[in-house]
């Protein structure tokens, strides 16, 4: 089982935990970035790189694994997450202000 203090997991989850944080993104209409997320010791971890106005950033943000999986079916949960995100990667967003 995953969780815990360990870094079990399985590729299975691994793989939905991708998937859904991909849709995630997409759907806060990020301009340009690139994503992991990966188990940590203590919890798990989603690295964003997106584009900003200045050039590219870096952003780590911790994830509720539990929370994002659940996230594909209950819409609560959907929307807790997307509220987590969606202030920190502002900047990244495809209509953030920017210029053309």
């Amino acid at each position: 089982m995953a969780g815990g203090s360990g870094l079990a997991f399985s590729a299975g989850e691994l793989e939905q935990a991708t998937q859904t944080a991909a849709a995630l993104l997409d759907e806060l209409g990020l301009a340009a970035y690139l994503f992991a997320i990966e188990p940590r010791e203590g919890g798990w971890e989603l690295k964003v790189e997106c584009a900003i106005e200045e050039g590219w950033e870096a952003i780590t943000l911790p994830v509720d694994i539990q929370l994002l999986l659940s996230s594909r079916a209950d819409p609560d949960a959907r929307k807790r997450v997307l509220e987590t995100w969606a202030p920190r990667l502002a900047a990244c967003r495809r209509n953030s202000g920017r210029q053309a």
